[in-house]
């Protein structure tokens, strides 16, 4: 059995660079008088300058980038020049401060947001609701409240949406998962999943905010607090591929479980057939970050969850034991396996507990079992940027490899590991209960995380409320 065809696989033939002229859907007349799309990259860190813009720039018979927006103007130079430098035209690109001005330009078909997590929500419902088609970093959003908004948002406009999960665009996560979802292994018993530790750091001092820096936006809508360098990400634009420090420090972002969570646990959910609805339940315990001697990050590092599916029957089972990928393990014992093997976003990202090099991207307990599968290529990242551009020039939301309200599943996942987890502080386990139908907890008290965060202006309910709308009933879809 070969589970190698794929809806990507059938667009690159038709759609791609150099293939006969892209023919545009039915929102052509959106786009700009050089039948282009027209693209906004909002968000200029180690991500933005490695995988978004790249992407993009690959795609130039469809698409071009106009405007780049950042707090930080070091890095809007920094991409204004890069992006300068790879047309090599001429060509002059807008940089701005504040995304609301970026995303009010009419001429401007699709925005990219890079940005940090708890920002996801305010500039991606914002975008949405200017009518542009959505590129958004993983995780979805900070919280699930805010993620099921989104989602309600996207459906609502028929939004082109694409979460930035580039696994969904590998052949060895697509292969494995059909595999699964065909019965390869029979009913899946157990899904193991490692996303690696991140590791105690960063700095508590308060240093001088830098005049190139607008902190006080950054924060949004968090709490003030004094600045440092390693709670936001370095000022030396030689270092811009390494990792944020707010990557792993709380309320900015929650670590591993929805780092690398949300890839893995994504992939889980799509093997499962679970990527419309979720678990029933999630129970365990992490080990969190030690704060001594002044140190700043303040996410989990060792932890050990199940998250149980099927009525108890399926355990998906996340674990720094594991080996950084997903296992299906299916009620006979047959299984199988996919990974990124050595591939990491970035050089700095976490090593795992085993290193990626001493399993291949696929391995499986008998051959007759592994999916006949495509090498993963080179350019796979840029892959994923293209198949969103495609589906820009068809006007099809459809045609993503993945949408908001999968989006919103996956990352609902995440943010019910780290719920658990902040609510099971001093406890040797803590177990909760999840409604994936209502979205629910069924505890008033828990269900409390999954709201949005707020400060001042930087609310959602301010946000729509400039669009003429209610959050609340919004919220409701």
């Amino acid at each position: 059995m070969t589970f190698e065809m794929n809806r990507r696989g059938f667009l690159g033939g038709v759609l791609a660079a150099g293939a006969a002229p892209v023919i545009f859907g039915g929102c052509a007349r959106r786009f700009s008088a050089n039948n282009k799309i027209n693209v906004g990259v909002i968000g200029l860190g180690r991500i933005a300058t490695s995988f978004e813009i790249p992407g993009v720039l690959k795609r130039r018979d469809i698409a071009r980038i106009v405007a780049v927006c950042d707090l930080d103007t070091i890095r809007v130079d920094n991409a204004k020049s890069m992006i300068e430098k790879a047309y090599n035209d001429g060509t002059k690109i807008a940089g701005y401060r504040d995304y609301k001005e970026l995303i009010a330009r009419k001429d401007i078909d699709a925005v990219m947001i890079c940005v940090p997590d708890f920002w996801h929500a305010l500039i991606a419902s914002s975008a949405i609701l200017s009518d542009k088609a959505v590129w958004l970093q993983k995780p979805f959003t900070q919280t699930i409240l805010e993620s099921r908004l989104l989602a309600n948002l996207a459906k609502k406009r028929s939004t082109v949406f694409q979460i930035a999960s580039q696994q969904r665009s590998w052949n060895q996560f697509e292969g494995v998962c059909r595999a699964v979802n065909a019965g390869v292994i029979g009913d899946v018993a157990r899904v193991e999943v490692g996303i690696g530790i991140d590791r105690s750091g960063g700095s508590s001092e308060a240093q001088k905010v830098p005049a190139n820096f607008d902190y006080e936006t950054w924060l949004g809508p968090t709490p003030v607090v004094p600045y440092n360098e390693t709670r936001c990400h370095s000022q030396d634009i030689r270092k811009i591929g390494d990792r944020p420090g707010w990557i792993q420090l709380a309320p900015y972002g929650w670590g591993m479980i929805t780092n690398w969570g949300a890839h893995h646990l994504d992939i889980a959910q799509w093997g499962l057939g679970k990527q419309l609805t979720g678990p029933e339940k999630v129970e365990g315990t992490c080990n969190w970050m030690d704060l001594s001697g002044g140190r700043l990050w303040n996410v989990h590092t060792n932890y050990d969850l199940h998250f149980y599916y099927n009525g108890g029957r399926t355990d998906l089972h996340v674990c720094d034991r594991y080996q950084t990928g997903v296992k299906f393990i299916g009620v006979n014992g047959e299984w199988l396996f996919c990974t990124r093997g050595a591939a990491k976003v970035t050089p700095s990202d976490p090593e795992p507990r085993v290193r990626p090099g001493m399993l291949g991207p696929i391995a499986a307990s008998k051959p007759s079992l592994l999916p006949k599968l495509a090498k993963m290529d080179d350019d796979s990242m840029n892959v994923h940027v293209s198949d969103w551009l495609d589906a820009v020039a068809a006007d099809d939301p459809s045609a993503t490899c993945t949408s908001a309200e999968i989006a919103h599943r996956s990352s609902s996942v995440c943010c019910l590991g780290q719920m658990c987890m902040e609510l099971g502080r001093g406890r040797k386990s803590f177990s909760l209960d999840w409604d994936p139908c209502r979205e629910t907890t069924g505890s008033a008290e828990y269900d409390r995380l999954m709201k949005p965060f707020a400060r001042d202006k930087y609310d959602l309910k301010v946000n729509l409320a400039e669009f003429g709308l209610d959050l609340d009933r919004e919220m409701r879809g």
